[in-house]
């Protein structure tokens, strides 16, 4: 697939250099850059709120609240 990218100069300038640092052409640093990116954000799944979670919001016991509760667990 071919995709034009419009970089800041700064950026361009940047990422020339270390492609040439590291003996590639900006095209496979790019590459590189996006495959890497894709494959970390496949193995790391995105934290899904639990439902449990909200339902707790406001709940109480009485005059205590669950978070008093728990406080008190811990001691």
């Amino acid at each position: 697939m071919n995709i034009t990218l419009n970089l800041p100069p700064d950026i361009e300038r940047d990422m020339l250099a270390e492609a040439q640092a590291r003996g590639l052409s900006l095209d496979e640093l790019v590459s590189e850059v996006v495959i890497a990116r894709t494959q970390i954000r496949q193995q790391t799944p995105s934290p899904r709120p639990s439902r449990l979670w909200d339902l707790r919001k406001g709940l109480r016991l009485g005059d205590v609240s669950i978070r008093e509760l728990i406080s008190e667990g811990r001691e």
